[in-house]
């Protein structure tokens, strides 16, 4: 069955809902996975909506679309998740916390210009992409990774590793510590100029313009950064064996779900599952939902 998924601030209401009439209670927190992807509401959907689950779910979600991590452990930006979680007198017990997160970090940093307001040059390492000439001098990187300026992967890599592990932190400060915390992968999405209102030729697709990467290139390097992704991830995942794990943090992998289709190159409206370039449509949603879900009542099965 799916979860009825509430706005936090529907929990300050005159009529909050009836949380504890459900089996379970999860919070959630994230960027635009978990919220609306497009403006256009009536073809819009988001992975907490089509979660499905083997008992009766409540979600109240804090997330809200452009968020990043630093958004996430920012109480100061973040008016809700923040107290939900940890702070006396605010927080409650959650059987687990959903996390949507590092998409839209990535994306930012790869939108980051090579120049400042002022003309002023922006640093490699405060930037994910190289300029041209910085290319031409690359000498030692092969196929797309000669277009990734390894400072500026490496200053975000840190960055969201530091923002997950102050997550873990913050929910281990409040009643659910020791409770899972759920993140998940991206599936990578395909470069075209395909957006929404702000953003009407789509996010990736004017990074790669904007840094003169020739087109075919373009699909190689989105997939080397979203795997990058995707392993960062994955390497926070308990079970990883790996030096960064995090306590009680599972992670389920999207970008190996092989029911979604891809959009068709140099589209520019709805193609294959996807809405616009970085966001599913309403069915997409559904089957990553209907899967993670799964994975979620099954990591639950073992906890008390």
């Amino acid at each position: 069955m799916r979860p009825d998924v509430f706005q936090a601030h529907e929990i300050f209401s005159a009529y909050p809902p009836p949380l504890s009439d459900y089996g379970r209670r999860l919070l959630a927190e994230g960027d635009s996975w978990f919220t609306i992807g497009t403006l256009n509401l009536p073809r819009s959907s988001n992975i907490l909506l089509n979660l499905e689950f083997r008992r009766s779910t409540a979600v109240v979600s804090c997330a809200y679309p452009g968020h990043t991590l630093q958004h996430m452990v920012d109480n100061l930006h973040d008016p809700y998740f923040d107290r939900f979680l940890r702070q006396p007198n605010f927080s409650s017990y959650w059987e687990a916390v959903l996390i949507s997160g590092g998409g839209n970090d990535l994306i930012d940093a790869a939108q980051t210009p090579s120049q400042g307001g002022q003309g002023q040059p922006v640093p490699a390492e405060g930037r994910l992409l190289l300029t041209a000439n910085e290319v031409a001098a690359n000498t030692t990187a092969q196929g797309a990774a000669r277009y990734v300026s390894e400072a500026g992967w490496n200053r975000l890599a840190t960055y969201l590793r530091v923002n997950y592990a102050e997550l873990v932190l913050r929910r281990d400060q409040g009643p659910s510590r020791g409770r899972p915390l759920f993140l998940h992968t991206y599936a990578v999405p395909v470069v075209r100029p395909s957006g929404t209102v702000g953003a009407p030729r789509g996010w990736l697709y004017p990074a790669m313009v904007a840094y003169a990467i020739p087109e075919a290139d373009w699909q190689a390097l989105a997939e080397l950064l979203f795997t990058r992704l995707r392993e960062l991830l994955l390497s926070l995942d308990q079970g990883s064996g790996l030096p960064g794990a995090l306590s009680q943090v599972h992670v389920f992998d999207s970008a190996v779900l092989q029911t979604l289709a891809p959009a068709a190159p140099g589209t520019s409206g709805r193609s294959g599952d996807w809405i616009n370039e970085i966001h599913l449509t309403p069915t997409g949603y559904r089957k990553l939902g209907r899967a993670m879900g799964a994975f979620i009542d099954t990591v639950l099965s073992g906890y008390p």
